[in-house]
């Protein structure tokens, strides 16, 4: 796949007026995935509501903070970090010994990958990620947010009684809108045409069904978050060992979001990178444990929101991680992210993965397709997906360390497409010229 072009590269600095508003864009697309991992550990500890405000701001903050110090001095590519989903599955698991048990664990997960960093040197994985694998990656991305997407576009939420048929052709047709903007655009406009879609669906959307302003009026401007080490961490073995798994799934979903920013950005300093990346990440468990929060990852749908939208400038999604610390301390600026309506939210994440499905295609592609890779690239997207699908019952019947494998859709599928390009169906080694003497 040849490089995109973009408006703004890798390293430009675009002007503060328009870092702002592509920040804008980032971060009301990313925000219902926040607002998600605050609600269900608030559930399964049974906060109060002041509990929960908290871990919703101490998720914003460290997000926030580490998004920036990614993009700046980490692995320096345009990719959000949030809440990991392998991470968040632990945290459910292990809740039940008490928060400080959960704290324990988080931090001995962090200070582990901080460990392995220096032990398993990451730069050897970089001529692992083949064009099938990173193609594979890419789908998945996608594909696993389908049951995610579905709930939003239909407006769903958590519980499926909600939904409604109209807010889902509505969100359709708000794909199909999004989707001319961004073809026939140019310039700068071609830049923020997902926020502007979004402006649009939101207003169609508040006409249909007048929203409650009440919370973003009576939410205060400025709060600091309360006891940021909420307890004193206890070590329990049992979640010392399930978040030390949890971290594998992490370190296999951040070098794949990784690699796949790199391919349609640039390569050459992805062997320094990852390790980067990684080793911050570490640190990122290491802090969000003592907090008691959900610790990060390299978020995997910024591939697809930087095809779209063309920008590619690792600046402006550092503005991005400003506008996280700004929120997770005006719970005023939360407020105002959370009232745009999830259908709306769901019609720019399906255009962007849409966007990156077709890009994955072409790198598959691009390297020559041989009768293995229908194999390599077909079986690990068909069963990731499905995955994705699996009744919770069904998951929650699995052994917890085969849980954050084969609960995580895109990990499994991670690990299924390595296992068969470089094991199973590995390509024969080409023969040597010239025989023994």
């Amino acid at each position: 796949m040849d490089k995109p072009n973009y408006i703004y590269d890798l390293d430009d600095r675009p002007p503060l007026r328009l870092g702002a508003l592509y920040a804008l864009q980032w971060a009301i697309i990313i925000f219902p995935i926040f607002i998600t991992s605050a609600i269900l550990p608030a559930r399964v500890l049974q906060m109060g509501p002041a509990d929960a405000v908290r871990f919703l701001q101490l998720i914003l903050l460290s997000s926030g903070v580490f998004t920036t110090v990614q993009c700046l001095w980490g692995h320096r590519y345009p990719i959000i970090e949030g809440p990991s989903t392998a991470l968040l599955l632990t945290f459910l698991v292990i809740a039940p010994y008490g928060l400080p048990a959960v704290q324990a664990g988080g931090i001995a997960g962090g200070l582990l990958l901080m460990a392995a960093v220096f032990i398993v040197k990451p730069k050897r994985i970089v001529p692992v990620m083949t064009p099938n694998v990173i193609g594979v990656i890419l789908m998945l991305i996608s594909l696993t947010l389908l049951p995610y997407l579905s709930e939003l576009m239909s407006g769903a939420g958590s519980s499926p009684g909600e939904g409604s048929a109209v807010k889902f052709l509505l969100s359709v047709g708000l794909v199909l809108l999004m989707s001319a903007m961004a073809h026939r655009l140019r310039g700068f406009f071609k830049t923020v045409w997902l926020l502007a879609g979004m402006i649009i669906g939101t207003a169609v959307f508040f006409a249909m069904e007048q929203p409650s302003f009440n919370h973003l009026l009576t939410s205060s401007w400025f709060s600091i978050p309360p006891e940021m080490i909420p307890s004193k961490p206890e070590l329990t073995i049992s979640a010392v060992i399930a978040f030390a798994v949890s971290y594998v799934a992490v370190v296999v979903n951040s070098i794949g979001s990784i690699q796949a920013i790199a391919n349609i950005t640039s390569r050459e300093r992805l062997a320094e990178a990852i390790p980067r990346g990684l080793f911050i990440n570490g640190v990122a468990g290491v802090l969000c444990g003592l907090m008691g929060i959900i610790g990060l990852v390299s978020y995997s749908v910024s591939p697809g929101i930087v095809l779209s939208i063309r920008v590619a400038s690792r600046f402006a999604v550092a503005w991005c991680g400003v506008v996280l610390i700004l929120a997770a301390f005006s719970p005023k600026l939360a407020a105002f992210f959370a009232l745009v309506p999830p259908p709306v939210v769901g019609a720019a994440l399906c255009t962007a993965m849409g966007v990156q499905i077709g890009a994955a295609i072409d790198i598959v592609a691009g390297s020559g397709i041989e009768q293995r890779s229908y194999y390599i690239v077909g079986l690990p997207v068909v069963l990731g997906a499905l995955i994705s699908f699996l009744p919770q019952n069904v998951v929650n019947e699995l052994p917890q360390a085969f849980r954050v494998f084969l609960g995580n859709g895109l990990t499994f599928g991670i690990l299924l497409v390595l296992f068969l390009e470089h094991v199973l169906m590995r390509r024969p080694a080409p023969a040597q010229k010239g025989g023994p003497r």
